[in-house]
């Protein structure tokens, strides 16, 4: 290939990407994944996922994290930034480092992908259930239904609690000994999905980056109030109405509280380093979201 068909290269791709990130085509992109995930279509979500994997690896396959993820890439507040860096590697004809931004042309036809319906072929399985039994306490079953605790004492109190859960996937049963601090070590935990009501013995999690406790049954968050290394918080679909223990974790940079009762989300003014939050279906007032927004946050509402 002579120069100047690589010079003819790199303007096309150029061309096609500042057309690509206008923010006509990100508030377009935007709409439908939004569309999306109101409509807990996730599986069409984890298509367009498949689709970008080749540019932008999102190892993994949860809800809202990869809602997440994509509103990062593709929300029309990173648009003139997109574009101002596009026009940067266009000029020093640094077309590797331009085609990494060619995920998004692979949404062209985003309409197609996008489904008004709910999805009732989502797909999910979670990793872990709990079987309750009112005579035996209850048990805890893996996907493929096989019982790792079966008539566990009565003498311990079923709580579905963030402390249970981990003993329960870390050693299979509650009958035995985990001192708290074991949790300091932990960076990651995916709760996803897991029947949680409780967040007890989540504050021993002092080193804690990432916390997903989407799609369960929790009310109360102040047990984060010490997780002050937390980066990135999933509470999406719980029934939360106060936030202010989030005021404390001054290194958050993601943030999904979708489909929960708040409406005071004064706490996250305070945020530094806070990047995105979603809110969907939550009753905020718009005096609220322009002061979040004013910071320079992405939102989701």
């Amino acid at each position: 290939m002579t120069l100047e068909d690589v010079s003819m290269e790199i303007e096309e791709v150029f061309n096609k990407l500042i057309k690509a990130y206008s923010d006509e085509n990100l508030n377009h992109i935007t709409g439908k994944l939004i569309l999306l995930y109101k409509n807990k279509n996730y599986s069409k979500i984890r298509e367009i996922i498949k689709r970008i994997s080749e540019f932008i690896p999102i190892d993994d396959e949860k809800d809202a994290k990869s809602f997440s993820k994509l509103m990062m890439l593709y929300h029309p507040d990173k648009g003139e930034q997109s574009r101002k860096l596009i026009q940067t590697l266009y000029k020093k004809n640094d077309f590797e480092n331009l085609q990494k931004h060619s995920h998004i042309l692979l949404l062209s036809d985003i309409d197609n992908i996008a489904a008004a319906e709910i999805d009732e072929n989502i797909g999910f399985e979670p990793e872990y259930t709990w079987d309750t039994n009112a005579n035996d306490g209850f048990s805890f079953t893996d996907s493929s239904g096989e019982t790792d605790l079966e008539n566990e004492s009565t003498d311990i109190q079923s709580e579905r609690s963030f402390y249970n859960l981990v003993k329960l996937r870390e050693y299979g049963t509650l009958d035995i000994e985990f001192p708290p601090y074991y949790l300091h070590d932990f960076e990651e935990f995916e709760m996803a999905h897991s029947g949680l009501e409780s967040l007890e013995g989540v504050e021993h999690c002092i080193h804690m980056r990432i916390l997903d406790v989407s799609d369960n049954s929790i009310s109360d968050i102040g047990r984060l109030w010490d997780l002050q290394s937390l980066e990135e918080l999933y509470l999406a679909n719980n029934q939360i109405g106060y936030i202010d223990t989030l005021d404390n974790l001054i290194k958050l940079k993601v943030l999904d509280l979708s489909g929960n009762q708040i409406n005071d989300i004064t706490p996250l003014l305070s945020l530094p380093h806070l990047e995105y939050v979603n809110l969907i279906g939550n009753p905020i007032t718009i005096n609220q979201i322009e002061l979040l927004k004013n910071k320079g946050t992405i939102l989701m509402i």
